[in-house]
């Protein structure tokens, strides 16, 4: 895996990341772990229940997880559509936040797959 090409394939930071973990190999480490997380799973699941607080919890968990990992695409469409439903109480645009974390969850997947990680 090339750690560089990666993150820039999914908008994420490269300087970042390898400043907070310190090497590739850690890089690729994390990053490898990264498919077998459920917080996407359980947000999906939670959307489709309408569960409003079960979308802020796993909304939250792959906010913090792409964080820590400089995945910053997926993080601001975590992050949005975290502080959305916060108080329980979404806005119409619920959805819309949505399909934006669902769109950058299948870039990194995408370019997962193509670096032979997913």
């Amino acid at each position: 895996m090339n750690s560089k090409n990666f993150y820039d394939s999914i908008g994420g930071s490269y300087e970042d990341v390898i400043q907070r973990l310190g090497s590739d190999s850690l890089i690729e480490r994390f990053v490898k772990m990264f498919p077998s997380d459920e917080s996407y799973a359980n947000l999906c699941k939670a959307m489709d229940e309408k569960n409003w607080s079960e979308v802020f919890g796993a909304s939250h968990t792959l906010k913090g997880i792409c964080a820590n990992l400089s995945f910053k695409n997926l993080y601001e469409a975590a992050s949005t559509l975290t502080e959305d439903v916060r108080n329980g109480s979404p806005s119409e645009k619920v959805h819309d936040y949505f399909d934006k974390v669902c769109a950058e969850y299948k870039i990194v997947m995408d370019s997962l797959k193509s670096e032979g990680v997913a």
